[in-house]
């Protein structure tokens, strides 16, 4: 691989969970504390927070950040987790059951085709956080639920509710056909014929492909009456978004998408075994589509050059990183915005054992891609020290 880096000023940004809606905050002090140990030794130049209601610690956070002319965006999840503030509609599945929205599960959504929902999801911004100084907002979970969430392939096919049953009418989209196709889920009805990069697929049964571009129509035009309300009130705009290949399932068109922000922030997370890191949403994926026992043959990798591959390919962690790398090239060449590589950097056991030779080994490869910077993801406060050395080491080191 070469080893020379494309863009010689990465930019960093910083993300701290502050706690969940529902959650007690995390301190002012705890997070001033962290970023005094750490915006000396990194070039950031955004710092996100969220999503705890706590409206004294975004405050005392923006003063500090404004000294440091260092911008502050709000993280704020739009489809998930909103709906422990509203009564949000549910998703309907292609078999007319409701996925219900449970306030204490971390990954229930809502439907993104229902406007009623997004109105009332901009009204939780405008009602708690629209007073705090932030530069802008950065939005998670605007998609659908992966393969990975608990309701597994039935959460891929949604919604199939009120709402987006006439939306599909509009489109003259055959629901009948779709469904016909989804009864023999036995058979393999999602067999993968190619994978073409950069989110592209072709699928036996073109049905599929259809109704992907469907949902990520409805993705499109919800954010942008979603980022329409923010610009109007002068906010930049970040998407915290999936890897390509997994972003076709959950309704993201990433290079669409990419018009309607300021950054993008793909989630390249490769020793995460938790939603939306690559080993685990991999896993997930070949699971939901028969391909667990038959990766021989398959041209789903066919970016990687090899015919034979097997399913521990996918499997293994550390995700294979020539993919992540072609992964984000493809995207940072695509887009209409910077892209920034997430990178874990906060260690959690048994969910992100993130150590330094991961961390020099991911930045060193990422830094390859044409990419503007790195998110150092997704908690600053769970990140031991030697990650923040090595982080800083490594960036250091790739911009001179």
């Amino acid at each position: 691989m070469n080893t020379e880096c494309k863009n010689k000023d990465h930019e960093v940004i910083l993300q701290i969970f502050s706690g969940g809606f529902l959650d007690k905050a995390v301190s002012y002090e705890e997070v001033e504390r962290k970023l005094n140990s750490v915006l000396s030794r990194l070039p950031v130049r955004k710092v996100i927070i969220g999503w705890a209601l706590d409206k004294t610690l975004y405050e005392k956070t923006a003063e500090f950040l404004a000294k440091q002319n260092i911008d502050f965006y709000l993280w704020f999840p739009v489809f998930s987790e909103t709906g422990a503030l509203k009564d949000l509609s549910a998703l309907t599945d292609f078999l007319g059951q409701r996925i219900e929205i449970c306030p204490e599960e971390d990954f229930s959504f809502c439907c993104p085709g229902d406007s009623q929902n997004i109105e009332k999801i901009l009204d939780i911004f405008d009602k708690e956080f629209s007073s705090v100084r932030f530069n802008g907002v950065f939005l998670d979970r605007i998609r659908y639920p992966s393969f990975g969430n608990a309701h597994g392939f039935n959460s891929v096919f949604s919604c199939f509710c009120p709402h987006c049953l006439e939306i599909y009418e509009r489109k003259n989209f055959d629901i009948n056909q779709l469904k016909n196709t989804l009864s023999h889920t036995a058979c393999r009805p999602l067999v993968i014929k190619e994978y073409c990069g950069n989110g592209k697929y072709v699928f036996e049964d073109s049905i599929l492909e259809a109704f992907f571009s469907l949902k990520a129509g409805i993705i499109l035009d919800s954010l942008r009456r979603i980022c329409g309300h923010f610009r109007e009130k002068g906010y930049g705009i970040g998407f915290d978004v999936f890897a390509p290949f997994l972003s076709l399932f959950v309704g993201q068109d990433l290079g669409r998408l990419s018009d309607l922000c300021d950054f993008i922030k793909p989630m390249m997370y490769r020793v995460t075994k938790a939603p939306a890191g690559l080993p685990f949403e991999a896993e997930s994926l070949l699971k939901e589509t028969g391909r667990v026992s038959d990766m021989g043959s398959s041209k789903f990798f066919k970016m990687t050059d090899s015919s034979t591959m097997s399913f521990a390919y996918l499997k293994k962690i550390p995700f294979n990183l020539d993919f992540a790398v072609r992964e984000l090239q493809d995207l940072a060449y695509s887009s209409a915005c910077p892209v920034y590589a997430g990178v874990e950097i906060n260690r959690i056991k048994d969910i992100a054992e993130v150590h330094p030779p991961y961390l020099e080994e991911t930045i060193m490869a990422y830094c390859q891609t044409g990419i503007k910077g790195f998110a150092l993801s997704w908690n600053l406060l769970d990140a031991p020290e030697e990650n923040i050395v090595k982080a800083a080491e490594i960036i250091e080191r790739i911009n001179r």
